[in-house]
């Protein structure tokens, strides 16, 4: 939550600030989490969590990727600065927004401790990204990247939201915290190997994996 709130506040004050000191004041706000992120470097455990409270936690593999997250926003405004200079003021305001909204899903996603939160916020991701890329591509196809990004991701991740309401059927708890006492699922029947590949399935297309790599190079591009 110390990393929460700030990234929060950034998005009304973003609105709040003279349209001269927008970039330079964002900038420096965003710098002064990503300097205070590496805190939660040192202070990882060799096993177990950290920073627990009932919905969010960090443990020695989500510890890194947060620390990543909050040095990607002040990265991005320097990257891109320059590019959206000489457009109308609110659109460079809606635009420091959409990144600092895709900060802030992404700290919720890889601090959850519930699964389906994980999931929720991991693909809450999606709107953001897509934003950023319907309007602000430089490309005359970015509808269809878009378009592509989109189905791309819901097709991977819808079964993996079914996978996961299967878990908790059998198992009673989506908790990261609880989860391992629960009897572990022996992956017999070909049902349990569907399920199996649908837990996966949403991570190969974000990776991507060659096959369910198409909506990438449109993306990126």
């Amino acid at each position: 939550l110390k990393f929460l709130i700030p990234t929060i506040m950034l998005i009304p004050t973003t609105w709040a600030i003279p349209a001269k000191q927008l970039w330079s004041s964002s900038l420096a706000y965003s710098l002064i989490i990503s300097l205070i992120s590496l805190t939660w470097l040192k202070s990882t455990a060799d096993s177990g969590w950290s920073f627990l409270n009932p919905y969010m936690a960090t443990d020695p593999t989500s510890t890194p990727l947060l620390a990543l997250t909050c040095w990607l926003l002040p990265l991005m405004i320097l990257a891109s600065q320059h590019h959206t200079s000489s457009e109308p003021i609110n659109r460079q305001r809606m635009y420091i927004t959409l990144l600092t909204s895709l900060q802030i899903f992404l700290i919720l996603a890889f601090s959850a401790t519930e699964v389906i939160m994980f999931y929720i916020m991991f693909e809450a991701t999606l709107i953001p990204t897509l934003v950023i890329i319907t309007r602000w591509g430089n490309q005359t196809e970015r509808l269809n990247a878009g378009t592509y990004f989109l189905f791309y991701t819901l097709a991977g991740s819808l079964p993996l939201l079914v996978a996961l309401l299967l878990l908790q059927n059998n198992s009673g708890t989506l908790s990261l915290l609880t989860l391992q006492f629960s009897p572990s699922m022996h992956l017999s029947s070909f049902a349990d190997k569907l399920w199996w590949a649908g837990c996966l399935l949403a991570f190969l297309v974000k990776m991507p994996l060659y096959g369910a790599h198409l909506w990438l190079p449109k993306a990126h591009v």
